[in-house]
């Protein structure tokens, strides 16, 4: 009599373990929910490739998570800098857009340098310094742009010449602060990529400006913003 009860009762180990291996997968699922995004579609690639049709194929052909997905890629760095313009007296002149994958920092070129000229203001150099700090510990690569307004200029310089050698100018600025040398590139634009086409003193003051604009590979792009 006794086995007979026992063997009555055998279903309930099938369905305590059936039971078990339910709650693990909505723990699972609950765990996926909790990541970002990034790391929660690597994740789920995953799990599909372990239970696709081929799960051995899947296996041999994984690739390491690429460092964008391990930390968010460069939203990190762009809350930091987004914190900036609070510190300063002329937030208007500093323009911090971003996503995942790259980064622009406009400065208006009139808080770093007097019209006309090629060598940075003293008082432009702590904001250069709150910049370096939060950039000189990322790997990314850093396109540093100049432009100009369209107004002609006096003296032998054009306004190729200023856009150029102001990007240099910034960029010799974040070595001195601990910027890796073999990160940055200083290109000049003129006044060819306007950010407003009228003519005006309003308009001219938007278009003379220094972008840095990091992307998180290590394909320099020319794109500004």
């Amino acid at each position: 009599m006794k086995s007979k009860r026992g063997g009555e009762h055998r279903w309930l180990v099938s369905y305590a373990d059936y039971m078990t291996l339910l709650c693990a997968f909505f723990i699972m699922l609950y765990a996926l929910q909790q990541v970002d995004t990034a790391t929660g579609d690597v994740i789920r690639d995953r799990i599909e490739q372990h239970f696709s049709a081929n799960p051995s194929q899947s296996l041999v052909e994984e690739s390491p998570i690429s460092p964008l997905l391990q930390n968010n890629g460069l939203l990190p760095m762009l809350r930091e800098l987004q914190q900036i313009p609070q510190l300063i007296e002329r937030a208007d002149d500093i323009h911090i857009d971003g996503e995942e994958d790259w980064v622009t920092v406009s400065l208006a070129a009139d808080v770093l340098f007097a019209r006309g000229q090629t060598q940075l203001n003293v008082e432009a150099l702590p904001l250069l310094r709150q910049i370096a700090e939060t950039i000189r510990q990322q790997p990314w690569p850093i396109n540093v742009q100049g432009h100009s307004d369209d107004t002609p200029t006096r003296g032998a310089l054009s306004n190729w010449d200023i856009s150029a050698l102001r990007a240099s100018a910034v960029v010799q600025a974040l070595i001195a602060e601990g910027v890796a040398p073999q990160r940055l590139a200083a290109s000049g634009f003129s006044y060819h990529q306007p950010l407003q086409m009228g003519d005006d003193e309003q308009s001219r003051a938007q278009n003379r400006r220094v972008v840095l604009h990091m992307v998180g590979s290590q394909a320099m792009t020319g794109w500004s913003r």
